[in-house]
């Protein structure tokens, strides 16, 4: 019944672990597709966050230019006598709807296509515009090409009619220019510039925004650059020293600030993580960035730059938080897969340990009932006068008495082995001569050596130094070994104890090997055969009678004496135990008390 449990409880466990793996399986593989799923989420969201903070940046930057020509809208005709009260009635609205009251430099009438080319400058205090010299930052090329082009109305594909421009932006210097007519009228020679303070525009309005849509908790997340005109492009703006400066390779995002489309593969003048954005943005379908103002042309473009501080494309970063995610997940299935195996693997040692246990129980019943039925075979003899004479008296007192010696020698060997366990034994230490170690054993064991018709060569090198060690407690071990070679000597009945001194560079000590000339052991089985209960399968089955013990308690006092046993064995050839126990230093003159181990066996 008890192997139909063990079977059962097996069979239960291999099935648990089958179905345990096969739940880690389907864990794996399903929180690999959430990883991915949840990276490419975040890498969606992340462009998506991107392209609306560069589109929102363009939007307020445009507001703030399209503010100015909204409010200096072009009149039909010119001010009578340079008077300009309307212009600077607006200039005034202006100024109180504008967060940045600088950036309009000056205002000026400009006429390119008289003899001498003519400029006025707005007066904002008098309302006039008086005669000036031609400004430096506005290109009379800029206003011939303007001149020269044709501003009636024409017709779209779609059939719709498309209004004249009435403004062209100057990207470098910063300038605004507008034609003097009405929507719809051919534009007049003479022009309205405005000229801009670049030194506003990066300071305040650039910066303004950059901060605005691109700030972090700690700053800004982003670099940001606005450069203008072909490569090598100018840095009009940079949040950091040099960025922008050369060609971003790196950026995780670009936007041409007026709307133009260079790629003809893409829809958009957006591009985000490389890739161009599947949305035209709010003026990319006009080509330019307002439609009031005509295309400037390419080398009058803006582009805005930003690429974040964590270094390198943000797309490569989130792979690399993918993989890192990725690690993460597998490391934890990891752990639980070890987890579980280091389960299995308790779950089976306990098993292991619990037949163990139910085979001492076995044994122990066996070797108490053998000698107890003996006893009371011989008492019941004596009791009922089978047994009268003095010969048979004494005889059967013998035998009952060598019983009682083994009974008791049982229940000493479990009760030693209970109270190491619990680290309840107390050793006192103190110097002991090497031979009254071995005379003591060889004391105690005379009777089972005579019964065996053991030869004893004892073999101990003159005067070794002492060790240190409980007198009992090392004969107690020391007897084990004896025991043990008296077991599984066979048929040669020849044991030897050997006693010499080892010195190494740093440490001395004793070494004391009880040899014998018996079955030996296999090389599978050393490193269990100093695990409580464990009997080796062979020795069971030649009926060699042992609880288990006798090993382990011999490791378990020599570790309680600062020693160690090793073994060496040659199957079917004999086997050597040995005592390792350093020497006791010449100063030591007093006991010591010392609790044994409550390690268990090293297996």
């Amino acid at each position: 019944m008890m192997r139909i449990a063990s079977l059962l409880k097996q069979r239960a466990l291999s099935i648990a672990v089958v179905l345990t793996t096969v739940i880690i399986i389907v864990f794996t593989i399903v929180q690999y597709r959430w990883s991915d799923e949840v990276s490419e989420a975040a890498a969606v969201r992340l462009a998506d966050t991107l392209q609306m903070a560069m589109t929102n940046w363009q939007i307020d930057l445009l507001r703030n230019l399209s503010e100015i020509t909204t409010t200096l809208h072009v009149l039909p005709t010119l001010p009578d006598g340079g008077d300009g009260e309307k212009y600077a009635q607006q200039f005034a609205e202006w100024l109180n709807i504008t967060r940045y009251r600088d950036l309009i430099a000056r205002v000026y009438i400009l006429d390119p296509a008289s003899e001498r080319p003519s400029a006025w400058r707005l007066d904002p205090g008098t309302g006039r515009f008086e005669p000036s010299a031609w400004p430096v930052a506005i290109d009379r090329d800029t206003l011939g090409q303007a001149l020269a082009e044709t501003d009636a109305p024409t017709s779209s594909p779609d059939g719709a009619d498309d209004s004249p421009r009435l403004w062209r932006f100057q990207a470098d210097p910063p300038a605004l220019i507008g034609g003097l007519a009405p929507l719809g009228e051919r534009r007049s020679a003479k022009h309205l510039g405005i000229e801009l303070d670049p030194d506003v525009l990066r300071d305040r309005i650039f910066s303004d925004l950059a901060h605005r849509y691109f700030q972090g908790t700690d700053g800004l997340d982003y670099e940001v650059a606005v450069t203008a005109g072909p490569a090598p492009r100018r840095v009009l703006y940079a949040s950091d020293p040099g960025f922008g400066a050369g060609e971003v390779t790196d950026a995780d995002g670009t936007l041409n600030v007026f709307g133009r489309i260079l790629d003809s593969a893409s829809n958009s003048p957006i591009t985000v993580f490389h890739q161009p954005s599947q949305h035209q943005g709010p003026a990319a379908a006009n080509i330019s960035w307002l439609p009031l103002f005509d295309d400037g042309g390419i080398d009058q473009d803006w582009e805005l730059v930003v690429r974040h501080r964590r270094g390198g494309p943000l797309g490569t970063f989130m792979a690399e938080t993918h993989r890192r995610d990725l690690a993460i997940s597998f490391t934890a299935v990891l752990l639980l897969v070890t987890s579980i195996a280091m389960l299995v693997m308790t779950s089976n040692r306990a098993q292991r340990l619990a037949s163990l246990q139910m085979d001492f129980v076995t044994t122990v019943s066996h070797e108490l009932r053998t000698p107890l039925a003996v006893i009371s075979s011989a008492a019941d003899n004596i009791a009922q006068g089978v047994v009268e004479e003095q010969g048979q008296l004494k005889q059967y007192g013998a035998v009952i008495g060598h019983q009682v010696r083994q009974l008791s020698g049982l229940v000493e060997q479990i009760l030693l082995f209970a109270s190491q366990s619990q680290g309840a034994q107390r050793f006192t230490l103190e110097p002991l001569a090497v031979t009254d170690i071995i005379d003591a054993t060889l004391a105690s064991s005379e009777g089972l050596l005579q019964a065996g018709h053991f030869t004893v060569e004892r073999d101990v090198e003159p005067n070794l130094p002492p060790v240190m060690g409980d007198l009992v407690a090392l004969s107690q071990c020391l007897q084990n070994l004896v025991t043990n070679a008296l077991k599984y000597g066979r048929d040669q009945r020849w044991m030897r104890l050997r006693a010499r001194l080892v010195e190494r560079e740093s440490s001395r000590e004793i070494q004391i090997a009880v040899s014998d000339r018996g079955i030996g052991i296999a090389p599978r089985e050393i490193a269990r055969i100093f695990e409580p209960f464990y009997r080796s399968p062979s020795v069971t089955a030649a009926q060699i009678r042992g609880t288990g013990l006798g090993l382990s308690l011999a490791r378990r006092i020599a570790e309680a004496m600062n020693g160690r046993l090793t073994v060496t064995s040659d199957p079917g050839h004999g086997s050597t135990f040995t005592i390792h126990l350093p020497c006791a230093e010449p100063t030591v003159i007093m006991r010591t008390d010392v609790l044994s181990p409550t390690t268990t066996s090293h297996s």
